[in-house]
């Protein structure tokens, strides 16, 4: 029997219309620049990734994850909206969140500094042979190396070779080639991090893993979730999330993403 999830929707909901108070202010990010990276609204570098009006949440025919207890299947498409003039990723597995971060770089022409918030700090060890420099020409490749929870060390100390778009785009190119994609990463994995959480007062991208209101990530209460992810979402140049299949219901998901973005 399928487990009911509106009542707690509603409250995500209700919590949701308390905390979430939106500052719209100039960042980093160019939504120009990222837009020149789709045509027909399909990414030319990962065609997974595409710009959509709303997220249609369509199941892949093919498994995304397994583990011990079973075989997961992810997103269709990993999709791109504007929501309050700032983009939003969604993705299945959390290490697709390496196209957002290039994307982004390329866009802000500065190191990213990054709030993560979700039930695992996903501080694994990257097992592969690190790549010297990295764009999105040679992004899938990448990601195709890396696994859920190592993506932050796989790009550690990484710089940014430009696309030949990038070169066309920006006048300092060779700035941009001389800064670390990945700066400082504000990791809100334990319940003191949700408890006192405050976004950092720089420009930041937010990480969100769904899988918070997942079953692994009962260590704290509803609320400092909702409130936390509120308050990193205000003030965040970007928003990039991950519906992590294996670690929550994705029907409740669906649910909870919904509630943000709509």
């Amino acid at each position: 029997m399928e487990k009911d999830y509106t009542k707690i929707v509603w409250k995500i909901e209700e919590l949701w219309k308390k905390y979430y108070k939106p500052i719209v202010i100039p960042g980093l990010i160019r939504n120009l620049d990222i837009l020149h990276n789709y045509q027909d609204n399909i990414s030319r570098y990962y065609s997974n990734f595409k710009i959509v009006d709303e997220f249609d949440f369509l199941e892949s025919e093919k498994n995304v994850h397994s583990d011990d207890y079973g075989e997961y299947k992810g997103l269709k498409n990993s999709q791109l909206l504007f929501k309050n003039n700032i983009p939003v990723y969604l993705f299945d597995n959390h290490n697709k969140i390496v196209y957002p971060f290039v994307e982004l770089y390329e866009s802000s022409r500065k190191s990213l500094t990054i709030v993560h918030i979700d039930a695992h700090p996903d501080d694994a060890q990257f097992q592969g042979e690190k790549f010297a420099d990295i764009n999105l020409e040679n992004i899938q490749n990448f990601i195709a190396q890396t696994r859920i929870s190592d993506f932050f060390d796989a790009m550690q100390g990484m710089s940014l070779r430009g696309t030949k778009q990038s070169q066309n785009t920006h006048e300092n190119c060779h700035n941009l080639e001389s800064k670390k994609i990945i700066g400082e990463i504000y990791r809100v994995c334990h319940s003191d991090s949700f408890e006192f959480f405050l976004p950092p007062e720089k420009p930041y991208i937010l990480s969100l893993d769904i899988d918070i209101f997942g079953p692994e990530g009962d260590f704290c209460e509803l609320e400092d979730k909702v409130r936390t992810i509120a308050l990193a979402w205000n003030k965040a140049d970007a928003v990039c999330i991950a519906m992590s299949p294996g670690f929550i219901d994705q029907r409740f998901a669906r649910e909870i993403v919904k509630v943000f973005v709509e």
